[in-house]
């Protein structure tokens, strides 16, 4: 029976610590033999608890007092209640206004409308009347690149920012996980102008960064692998630099919303969402890059390790050896290349 930890690191750097000494304890009482592992579980332990306080160095609280004119941007429909399910239920519960847009529809015949009757199922648990629900398709198909339609997509995205009037604006994060969530925030940089005055907020999902300074429940959840395959660990989203998480304040009503909304896209594994996805909501500031190009530096990173090794060793030992996301959904093997998306 594995022990599933959701969200919580701290058991599993304790865990970690109690294999550490019990294999020291087997070093001093039985063998020397024991040694090279009680070294290798203190690696992991000294990892894990690294990664434990870059977790609290990197969050911080976001108080959201007052009510707001919301506009929350997603390329399909469970990732805005993942990325901000709770701040919408938080925010129209307080008064504010909430819309919701979405600009890729799901390319599988007959899906699109499911989702997106899930998506009106799911915002009605928050209060939000399916008229601020918006369905365009903008984006380029997943495996295309169009940069003219890019262009487009961002003409329109400056014309629903004007007709609604936000103050706050939260997109997906960029950071290599699905390239139209990239696209959602890349392209933001081309539509807000030095005269807007809303906040920007981009909210981290999945992705293949994995660093000791930035990913720390990524990395946990990568030396919780280590315990004899007994323990699991599923964390929050991680982001890609050293920006700040901020981790939104929600009343127990709030989190229990995102929940019910989670549990409304059946048709994407709605009981693998509660688990995995219902936690406060967390976002990073919005930063203007001019120099936007890929979501992070891969040249020495654990991703080009895991590619490293998969041309080495069978693919399905290189994937427990080091599992994770080898690249961008919607580029197979590659990064998000923003100068090839957008047309440099």
């Amino acid at each position: 029976m594995k022990l599933r930890l959701y969200f919580r690191p701290g058991p599993v750097v304790l865990l970690l610590a109690i294999a550490a000494a019990l294999l020291w304890w087997l070093v001093h009482a039985v063998s020397l033999w024991f040694l090279p592992i009680a070294l290798a579980y203190s690696a992991l332990l000294a990892i894990s608890a690294w990664a434990w306080w870059r977790s609290h160095v990197l969050e911080r609280e976001l108080i959201w007092r007052a009510p707001r004119r919301l506009l929350i941007l997603a390329p399909h429909e469970d990732d805005c209640v993942i990325a901000a399910g709770g701040v919408g239920a938080l925010n129209r519960r307080l008064g504010g206004d909430v819309r919701v847009v979405y600009l890729a529809p799901d390319e599988t015949p007959g899906m699109a409308q499911t989702r997106a009757e899930e998506a009106r199922a799911a915002w009605r648990e928050a209060g939000v009347d399916a008229s601020e629900l918006h369905h365009f398709d903008l984006l380029p198909s997943l495996l295309q690149r169009d940069p003219k339609r890019l262009h487009a997509a961002a003409r329109e995205l400056r014309r629903i920012i004007d007709d609604f009037k936000p103050t706050t604006v939260v997109v997906p994060m960029f950071e290599g996980g699905h390239v139209h969530h990239d696209m959602v925030a890349a392209t933001l940089d081309y539509v807000i102008s030095d005269a807007d005055t809303f906040e920007v907020f981009e909210a981290p999902e999945y992705g293949p960064c994995v660093s000791l300074n930035y990913t720390p429940h990524r990395v946990i959840a990568l030396c919780a692998r280590w315990l004899l395959g007994l323990v699991s660990y599923c964390g929050p989203a991680d982001g890609v630099d050293d920006r700040p998480i901020l981790r939104v304040r929600l009343e127990p009503a709030d989190l229990d919303c995102k929940k019910r909304m989670l549990a409304a896209f059946r048709s994407q594994n709605a009981p693998s969402l509660v688990a995995t996805r219902a936690y406060p909501d967390r976002l990073v500031r919005w930063q203007r890059r001019e120099d936007r190009r890929h979501p992070f530096g891969a040249q020495n990173s654990y991703l080009r390790l895991a590619r490293t090794v998969d041309r080495i060793l069978p693919r399905r030992l290189a994937a427990r050896l080091l599992p994770g996301q080898r690249g961008t959904i919607g580029r197979p093997g590659k990064l998000t290349d923003w100068r090839e998306e957008w047309g440099a």
